[in-house]
């Protein structure tokens, strides 16, 4: 390096220039646990990064075959795992979980409009409309063991046709037997077992157990869904609107109130340097280094 002869290279990577940052970061980092977030972290840069920088950072089709790649490691990983979601958790945080399972009330109104619309569907139409329809042709299975079955089934469509006739009036007893407060003991207790069965099941039940042709399907459609544009806004969207309850939330807060800075700093300070030192060893910052202190030298601004 001119007019350094090399001096930056040699001093980065000593043991007294590592010492000697440490302790300055170190030192920053306590008097940084006494500042104001909104002081020390500008809001409407970072916005304006997230704004842009999916469209001029983000290379999608990278990112597509990383999420798909590693959802294959997950999914292997889970294979592997016998336990369940309790076994890996502390005997308290399991109780914790089932006290607060089992302090479930009744569903907020939220959920009762969700109920209503959930009845409404054609899924669920079918659904109700094939219950009906077993417990007619297992009543006549009942009623005439010989011929009652048959007959029910020769008149299927028959008879699938005049329950549908009923099926607005079915839908609403059906929505209100569900959100009847009586009967949401029965919804709640129902939705209690499936989470506790969930809880209890083995990892390795989860893994993905999709076929070649399935699973090459899912990955067509995520490259997919991340190159359209529609997606893309959604979750721009998705991630400046968080951004600004985040902010809106800490920025009068000092930043010792959000991290543990000042207790831990030596310890922070060390994790910092280590990747400080390497930014610093890179040849276009030796040589801006180098340069710099050409300049002091001559006295040059």
């Amino acid at each position: 390096m001119t007019g350094t002869g090399g001096y930056w290279p040699k001093r980065i990577r000593s043991k007294a220039f590592k010492r000697t940052l440490t302790t300055a970061v170190a030192d920053e980092l306590r008097s940084l646990a006494g500042e104001r977030i909104e002081d020390v972290l500008d809001g409407k840069l970072v916005r304006a990064i997230i704004a842009d920088w999916d469209t001029r950072m983000v290379n999608r089709e990278f990112v597509a075959d990383l999420l798909i790649e590693n959802t294959r490691r997950a999914g292997r990983r889970l294979a592997r795992q016998n336990e369940s979601l309790l076994d890996l958790l502390d005997a308290e945080m399991v109780a914790d979980i089932d006290q607060l399972l089992s302090e479930l009330a009744e569903l907020p109104p939220s959920a009762e409009d969700l109920i209503a619309k959930m009845m409404q569907q054609e899924f669920v139409r079918r659904l109700l409309t094939d219950v009906i329809y077993s417990a007619i042709v297992n009543f006549y299975e009942k009623a005439n063991p010989l011929f009652g079955a048959l007959t029910a089934r020769v008149l299927e469509e028959q008879i699938k046709g005049f329950i549908r006739l009923f099926m607005p009036m079915l839908q609403k007893q059906a929505t209100a037997f569900a959100v009847n407060k009586q009967n949401q003991r029965l919804v709640l207790d129902f939705a209690r077992t499936i989470i506790r069965q969930l809880l209890n099941e083995p990892l390795r039940h989860f893994a993905a157990t999709a076929m070649p042709t399935q699973r090459r399907k899912t990955e067509a459609f995520v490259h997919k869904a991340l190159g359209n544009p529609n997606v893309g806004a959604l979750l721009r969207e998705v991630a400046l609107a968080t951004w600004d309850d985040l902010y809106e939330s800490i920025r009068h807060k000092r930043v010792g109130e959000l991290l543990q800075i000042e207790a831990h700093s030596a310890w922070l300070a060390d994790r910092c340097v280590e990747v400080i030192l390497p930014a610093l060893a890179r040849p276009g910052i030796l040589q801006l280094l180098g340069a710099e202190i050409g300049l002091a030298a001559g006295g040059k601004p």
